[in-house]
């Protein structure tokens, strides 16, 4: 290799990124780059150029589906591996945590009569792997999909020997086979069904229609109004009433929010088995839900979190008071009062509220200074749950009367949120944000028949199509 070829013996220039991408082929064959700056670069470089700029495709194997490999979400190529909490934030599709699966198409697992979880044989060529298989729908017919990233050796704690190497199939050569492994199967964990709305289809909850529905009638997403008659009818009275709106038409589903809200919340890691045991600790969760064919569903993500409803029917069933309402319409949680009935977890429709099962936190073996220290750290037997942030409302109020500025409150989620998609504020300044978009006129309540009056409302998702493409 000549002497400018080392990294250290120059400094980087353009003819280096081109030797590595197309454009040094492009420029060579357009005569842009001639004479020494050609013949100065290796010929095994150039040849490993080549392959990178310009890869072979691979034939359609005559037998066998085709294996796509892509770098996990979240881990990507194994770098976020060590990260507990990346590895236990569901994917955006499958809703799978601590695992990757190999995603198959639904004919292919009637074909083969799998179900997720049982194990197959991946082999191609003298390379071959055994792993769980998850049925993913909308996934193409013939292909399957592994997630690269996982199954490090040299991790720590966290993330060595978690799930399947698949790097090796990247360099074998011949048709793919997937086979029937012998055994029983392993449980995969996904938090798919772990909180179950009742009483409502998917189209109910997250609400969504076409151009065409909306321009002939701008609010037919919210038809449907919350019932008025009550028992009671508790309506918060201070100057300041703090609300939410999700705009699902901004919504991705890249769980960015979620992460947020557990780092700011020191919201613990509680394991792949625990999650098997549907007792996972987020406070915010994206509800994934799938409409029309397997083949080729349509996918809506919906934020689900803590309502804040003024008519909170957890607040009524608690029988020591630990969660209540206060006067800027806040459910907020006396983490002291808990004593653990999970009265008001059975009582919420939205399902958001977790359970400290055991002592979480202490298990995570995290030091005191990697935690939010407005944050109180809860204990083993609480019930725990979305507070709108109530640390950062508190530190947005001392700098208002420092400052003599308004209260600007940004929620942890508001603020990872790559769409913009979370507007939060006072609902009773007529200039703030969430005023604006509450005043949408896709603004709905999610189960407005519940009668809780929620402070959080989502406005629903339009679909504009091209009729021109078939469906």
């Amino acid at each position: 290799m000549p002497a400018w070829a080392s990294p250290c013996a120059r400094p980087w220039t353009w003819r280096d990124r081109l030797a590595s991408s197309r454009d040094w082929h492009d420029a060579l064959a357009a005569g842009v780059i001639t004479g020494t700056a050609s013949r100065r670069m290796d010929v095994p470089l150039l040849q490993a150029a080549t392959r990178v700029a310009s890869p072979a495709w691979p034939s359609r194997p005559s037998s066998g589906p085709v294996l796509l490999l892509r770098p996990d979400p979240y881990l990507w190529d194994g770098r976020g591996a060590s990260n507990p909490w990346l590895q236990e934030l569901p994917r955006p599709l499958s809703k799978v945590v601590w695992d990757n699966p190999l995603l198959i198409p639904p004919d292919m697992a009637r074909a083969m009569n799998l179900h997720n979880g049982d194990r197959v044989t991946l082999t191609r060529g003298t390379t071959r792997t055994q792993l769980p298989v998850w049925i993913q729908p909308g996934q193409a017919t013939g292909c399957v999909v592994g997630l690269l990233g996982w199954g490090r050796r040299q991790a720590g704690g966290t993330g060595s020997n978690v799930g399947c190497d698949l790097y090796p199939f990247r360099d074998a050569t011949g048709s793919v086979q997937i086979e029937a492994a012998r055994g029983d199967s392993m449980p995969v964990a996904s938090t798919e069904h772990h909180a179950t709305l009742i009483d409502a289809s998917p189209s109910d909850v997250a609400r969504h229609g076409t151009l065409a529905q909306f321009r002939d009638r701008p609010d037919f997403l919210a038809a449907v109004s919350a019932p008025q008659d009550t028992l009671y009818r508790h309506e918060p009275d201070a100057p300041v009433a703090w609300g939410m709106s999700i705009d699902l038409n901004a919504c991705i589903g890249c769980n960015a929010c979620v992460t947020a809200c557990q780092v700011e919340n020191n919201i613990p890691v509680v394991g792949r088995d625990e999650v098997l045991r549907q007792r996972e600790m987020h406070w915010l969760r994206i509800d994934r839900f799938y409409e029309g064919t397997e083949h080729a569903p349509d996918t809506f993500f919906q934020p689900m979190l803590c309502m804040h409803c003024e008519q909170a029917p957890c607040e009524t069933v608690c029988p020591v008071g630990a969660t209540t309402h206060d006067s800027e319409g806040l459910n907020v949680m006396v983490y002291n009062r808990c004593i653990g009935t999970k009265f008001c977890s059975n009582n919420c429709p939205y399902k958001v509220r977790r359970f400290n099962y055991f002592a979480f936190a202490e298990q995570e073996g995290r030091p005191a200074i990697s935690r939010n220290p407005d944050v109180s750290v809860r204990a083993r037997g609480v019930m725990e749950k979305c507070t709108f942030c109530v640390q950062r409302i508190a530190q947005a109020r001392i700098a208002a009367d420092r400052d003599g500025t308004g209260e600007h409150v940004v929620t942890a989620c508001q603020a990872a949120c790559p769409t913009q998609a979370i507007s939060f504020g006072d609902i009773n300044d007529p200039g703030a944000e969430v005023t604006r978009r509450k005043a949408s006129p896709l603004t709905y309540a999610a189960l407005p028949e519940q009668g809780t009056h929620p402070r959080v409302t989502y406005e629903g998702r339009i679909l504009n199509r091209n009729p021109a493409i078939p469906s």
